[in-house]
């Protein structure tokens, strides 16, 4: 079974694209399920009809479903914060307040995984696509199990087990042994667990980021790779949608087609050696319904099948070394004494001849200062400090 999650930018085309590829796989043969897990949820307006919180019937080998997070939190969550929503009240919070502290933050991520866990142990589908939230709630998604772990092994162990601050407190209000709310947590994440190994298995999931040629879209774009890098997720290719091709008498379409060229090209330098996929800008305006997805995913893929694994392999990491940091990327080769480095914020600028490569740099080492390059392997190798 595959299972693709599509990211990017809010409004770059993630739904319309997580719908056309749910599309094309189902008129392959593939049992298919699109979710949306975006609390702004457009899956139902791509498809041209009213989606349910549970899969619902689109076309054959077809189903799509909106993820309903206030359901799902009660579903997942409701005996734990019927419990801990009383332990605050006996320590003086107001009821409404105590409702909602009682929700642990992140629960919308993990209702998500929890969703997904579910519907990939069910068996029913041979593809999972998630059309997921604009970029910085997708990383939040990603992380949220390794959170989740931390949390778990350090801070619930020490405060309640180690150290019993709550342990008293529940006893006395609740009546309820601290091993059952410990076993109830291992319980609720131990489905997360398991969609954690099958999200970080690159023969089953790839990320695929949804961009225009636009400049804080690209920016956007390469900040989300270095992290899905960072946290050890395999992005298999970049759909780079509404590029100006057609351009006939029209001196505005000709001013964006020459806008987008800079961007086009720093996309293909910045994101090689992975493949991007181009969709040019339709003239049709909304893409809704199932006649103009399909086009769409004729575009996308053409001959391919879109549940192909594009591309499989470290890009980037990031390694410490004693008291340096080294940013380790693949690039062609090149000559190293030919290049010039600049870090500017969180963005590490490489000029190559007339090739300009961007690379975003997570907050460790935007913090600090390169001292030193290399290339070694087939990677450029840059030292922190």
């Amino acid at each position: 079974m595959r299972i693709l999650l599509y990211t990017g930018k809010g409004g770059v085309g993630k739904t319309t694209l997580s719908a056309s590829t749910a599309l094309r796989a189902s008129r392959l043969g593939y049992r298919t399920l699109v979710i949306s897990t975006d609390p702004a949820h457009s899956l139902s307006d791509s498809f041209d009809m009213q989606l349910q919180a549970e899969p619902t019937p689109v076309a054959e080998n077809l189903w799509a479903m909106e993820v309903n997070v206030l359901k799902d939190i009660q579903r997942y969550w409701g005996e734990l914060q019927t419990s801990l929503s009383a332990l605050l009240v006996t320590q003086g919070f107001q009821d409404v307040v105590a409702d909602e502290l009682a929700v642990m933050p992140g629960m919308e991520e993990v209702c998500s995984l929890l969703h997904l866990d579910e519907k990939a142990e069910s068996g029913k589908y041979d593809l999972i696509i998630l059309d997921c939230a604009p970029t910085g709630e997708t990383i939040r998604l990603i992380s949220m199990p390794d959170v989740i772990d931390w949390y778990l092994e350090h801070m619930f162990q020490v405060s309640i087990k180690g150290a019993g601050i709550f342990q008293p407190v529940i006893k006395t209000a609740l009546s309820i042994p601290t091993h059952a709310i410990s076993k109830s947590l291992e319980t609720l994440f131990a489905g997360v667990a398991r969609v954690q190994k099958r999200l970080l298995d690159p023969q089953q999931s790839s990320i695929r980021v949804v961009m225009t040629p636009e400049k804080m879209v690209l920016k956007e774009a390469l900040r989300s790779f270095t992290y899905f890098s960072l946290f050890g997720y395999n992005v298999d290719a970049v759909m780079l949608n509404r590029v100006v091709e057609n351009v006939e008498d029209s001196e505005f379409l000709k001013g964006l087609q020459k806008q987008q060229q800079g961007y086009i090209e720093q996309t293909q330098t910045s994101f090689a050696p992975m493949p991007i996929l181009s969709l040019p800008l339709m003239a049709t305006g909304e893409i809704v319904g199932l006649a103009h997805l399909e086009t769409i995913g004729k575009l996308a893929f053409g001959d391919k099948d879109p549940t192909d694994i594009f591309f499989k392999g470290k890009i980037q990491e990031v390694v410490k070394e004693g008291d340096t940091y080294l940013l380790k990327r693949r690039f062609p080769a090149f000559e190293v004494n030919r290049f010039d480095l600049r870090k500017k914020g969180d963005e590490l600028i490489l000029t190559i001849g007339n090739v300009r490569r961007s690379i975003i740099l997570p907050n460790t080492l935007a913090l600090l200062e390169p001292i030193g390059a290399d290339f070694k392997n087939g990677e450029l190798q840059i030292r922190f400090k």
